[in-house]
């Protein structure tokens, strides 16, 4: 997509339709990528530890409706998505900034997800939050991190896609 874009100068339909995505689809991942190629440094994993004292943190702070504990996770320019795959209800568009993350979690996310059981484990690597109903997996929520705060977070609600998360978690 990028390199199509970049290296070629083909445009957003074109690419479209090569790849067999919406027009909408391909500027969005395009702007994914610019971002993503833009950003400054490398990035490092943190150590288990800190990863579960971060997410652990996350979790606290929202559950808590802890405002100032949430601002000093989140990086300034903090982005919010989610996937419903259009099966279940999810955020349609990216919640940018740390403003309106904070306002979504404190405000929006406790009404949303009130009958979840959420707990801190690893999923792919790294450290997460994951939501059941019942013993079944509802929703990942996976974090970016840079210089010790949160730059993305992902949250997976799409049962289609959760499916290999349960077989990882060797759970329902």
């Amino acid at each position: 997509m990028y390199v199509l874009r970049e290296a070629f100068a083909y445009g957003h339909r074109e690419i479209a339709e090569v790849l067999d995505l919406t027009e909408a689809n391909c500027r969005q991942l395009y702007r994914r990528a610019v971002a993503r190629v833009g950003e400054p440094g490398k990035r490092f994993p943190l150590s288990p530890e800190r990863q579960e004292e971060l997410v652990t943190s996350f979790l606290t702070a929202a559950r808590d409706g802890d405002l100032t504990g949430l601002q000093q996770l989140l990086a300034e320019d903090v982005v919010w998505w989610s996937d419903g795959g259009g099966m279940v209800t999810a955020v349609r568009r990216a919640i940018e900034g740390r403003t309106k993350v904070v306002r979504f979690v404190l405000g929006g996310l406790p009404k949303f997800a009130a009958d979840w059981d959420i707990s801190v484990t690893e999923v792919n690597g790294a450290g997460a939050l994951v939501a059941r109903v019942g013993g079944t997996v509802v929703g990942v929520m996976s974090f970016d991190v840079r210089d010790g705060l949160i730059t993305q977070v992902q949250v997976m609600l799409n049962p289609d896609k959760l499916d290999f998360v349960r077989r990882q978690l060797g759970r329902s």
